[in-house]
């Protein structure tokens, strides 16, 4: 399997050598010159990690950092921070904000950074398998009929089969608490509500 890296930086000389670099190492790799691009490439896919500079126009790491460790569905994605300055405050800073490593350019070879990028992977964890749940609704039982009038369910019956509609339960890991995201769901003709 190909790790994909969301490389995310202003240079282009960097950002090609980073790039060629990577793909050499068989990584899959997308590119980004400033932290709006960054958050843009996001919500087109997921990487594995990402590699971001700090000192970008438009918007910078650490603002794309924050983006990213907030996200629900991003903040799991380790985000490696790669930026010619190397002061202990912005290191520090960077960490607080959810950073899995720090990489001071100027002083790292590339070879330092693919082996970087390989140790920060092998410690991700492996992605939980989500299980879904679907629970059938009674209309008489509890508040049922208040939340088929208020969201008109029409009684927990699919509108086009008229079969019994089921909730559907997918977990959220992003909370400490057991949370789930749900829908209903026709289970013969599969409509949404």
């Amino acid at each position: 399997m190909k790790y994909q890296v969301l490389l995310v930086e202003d240079s282009k000389a960097i950002q090609q050598m980073y790039r060629n670099k990577l793909m050499i190492e068989q990584y899959a790799v997308v590119t980004a010159d400033n932290g709006m691009e960054a958050i843009r490439a996001l919500s087109l896919s997921k990487p594995d990690i990402i590699l971001l500079d700090l000192m970008m126009p438009i918007m910078d790491g650490y603002k794309v950092l924050q983006v990213v460790k907030t996200d629900p569905k991003l903040k799991d994605i380790p985000v490696l921070v790669f930026s010619a300055k190397g002061q202990s405050d912005e290191i520090e800073r960077a960490l607080s904000l959810g950073a899995a490593g720090y990489i001071v350019k100027s002083i790292t070879k590339p070879n330092e950074v693919v082996e970087k990028i390989r140790a920060t992977l092998s410690q991700k964890p492996a992605e939980q398998v989500v299980s879904r749940y679907r629970i059938e609704v009674k209309e008489t039982l509890y508040d049922a009929k208040k939340l088929s009038a208020d969201f008109n369910l029409n009684g927990f019956v699919c509108p086009s089969c008229n079969v019994p509609m089921l909730l559907d339960l997918i977990p959220d890991f992003s909370h400490d608490t057991p949370w789930f995201t749900a829908k209903f769901i026709c289970p013969r003709c599969h409509v949404n509500t």
